[in-house]
Formats: C-alpha cells, sequence, structure tokens
C-alpha cells in the first residue's frame, strides 16, 4: 500500500479531488466508488472548484454510494444520497441514471443488496474507489469483524459509530443498520484511494500501517490489494 503524506488536510482533499478529476477527463465513462462524510466533504468542495474553473464531461461516468443508511424516511436529508446528490452528482451534472446508491426502500433487503452487486458488475466493475475510515478502522459501513471477502448487505451499525454519525442528524435518530458494500467488493475495484486527515485519525492510521492485516481492522485489507493507495496529511501521519 503506497502513502502519500501532506502538509495540510486541504492538501490532502485537494490531491484526491485531482485523482478524481483527472480520472473522469482521462476516461469519460469511468465508473467510481464514492464515500460520504466529514472527510469528503472537502474533497467534493476541490472537485466542484475544479470543475467550475474547467468542466470536463461527467454525463457517461458512472458512480456507486458505499453505502446507505436502513430505516430513515424517504428522501430524508440525513441519507447518503441527499449527501451525494448536493456535494457531488447535481453540482457535476452527473446523469440521474448513473448514479446509485443501495435500495434500502426494498422490501426484501438481500435481494437489494445482491442486485447492487449486479449493477456494479453490469458496470464493468469500480475503476476508482474513493475511501474514508472510521475510528474503529470500518470503510463503508464494514464494522469490525467483517470478513475479507464480505459482500454487499445489512450490517449493524457499532454504537461508536452511531454515536460519532449523530451530529450530522437533524430531526432523526442514527439507524442501527445501513447497508454497505462490502470489504470483498471494495476490493474488486481496479484503484483504491483512502483518505484520511486530522489528530483524531492518526491511532487508526498507525494501527493501519504498522498492523497485520486481520478482520478486526477491516482498513488492513487493502494491503492485500495491488494498487490501494493512503492519502494523509501531517495531523493523520503523526504517530507514524
Amino acid at each position: 500500500m503506497e502513502i502519500k503524506i501532506f502538509d495540510s488536510a486541504s492538501m490532502a482533499s485537494k490531491f484526491t479531488a485531482e485523482l478524481l478529476a483527472n480520472t473522469i477527463k482521462e476516461k469519460p465513462d469511468s465508473v467510481l466508488g464514492v464515500a460520504t462524510g466529514r472527510t469528503m466533504d472537502a474533497v467534493y468542495h476541490h472537485l466542484t472548484d475544479l470543475y467550475k474553473k474547467e468542466p470536463f464531461d461527467c454525463k457517461k461516468c458512472k458512480a456507486f454510494a458505499l453505502d446507505e443508511y436502513v430505516g430513515l424516511e424517504k428522501n430524508s436529508e440525513n441519507s447518503y444520497k441527499s449527501y451525494l446528490d448536493f456535494h457531488l452528482f447535481h453540482p457535476l451534472k452527473f446523469q440521474e441514471q448513473n448514479t446509485f446508491v443501495p435500495n434500502v426502500q426494498n422490501e426484501d433487503l438481500d435481494q437489494a443488496a445482491m442486485n447492487y452487486e449486479q449493477e456494479i458488475q453490469s458496470a464493468g466493475g469500480v475503476n476508482l474507489q474513493i475511501l474514508g475510515i472510521g475510528l474503529n478502522g470500518h470503510i463503508g459501513l464494514n464494522e469490525p469483524g467483517s470478513a475479507h471477502d464480505s459482500k454487499t448487505r445489512v450490517v449493524a451499525l457499532s454504537q461508536s459509530t452511531r454515536e460519532s454519525n449523530s451530529s450530522l442528524f437533524k430531526n432523526e435518530k442514527v439507524p442501527l443498520t445501513a447497508m454497505s458494500m462490502g470489504v470483498g467488493t471494495i476490493l474488486q475495484a481496479k484503484k483504491i484511494v483512502l483518505l484520511a486527515t486530522g489528530k483524531s485519525k492518526s491511532e487508526i492510521i498507525q494501527r493501519l500501517v504498522n498492523g497485520d492485516v486481520n478482520t478486526m481492522l477491516p482498513a488492513s485489507a487493502l494491503k492485500l490489494h495491488k494498487d490501494a493507495l493512503l492519502v494523509l496529511d501531517n495531523d493523520s501521519a503523526s504517530l507514524l
């Protein structure tokens, strides 16, 4: 796993945004795997700035969300679909038929998870997968203990994940479950970029970089991938 360390969180986020922009420019029909959360706010802000300065065509680009909460009101502003529509899909003028989020409204969630796997495969697989990392080492919403060959499925959210995300919620409680791409699904992407910034991520990054591959730290599975890049700022890398 390659590591790049930048002087600031802004520089690390901008680098990640430039990777996304260049991927789309070089391959307009790229298939992206896209993450959500506080770390991604700056990435999509920089990406939108790049798009405004020198527009690039996203109409043929497909994007798959890593995960979605189960049990929210339909069209909830707390959903990851709403997040991605606001921060990424609408500003860059993605075609709606080319944006994919797990269908948590389906009465048969197991079937919905299998359908999502099939949609990814039918698109030709993910060219570039962007990830953040949770304080407990989760990628997507694959909590500690997730198998390295796991596929898209409904997962139970840990108490620490729910507490970490609670400040982002308005008028609803953080759900107990979500549907997430599996670790195995993520590992099928051709290139993976994990971005981590800030002091709060320094301990888990130290464990990731210096520890062994094990299911109790889901992000450690990225060490098994032939083209995985870890993008850090000085704060997140401070314990290395």
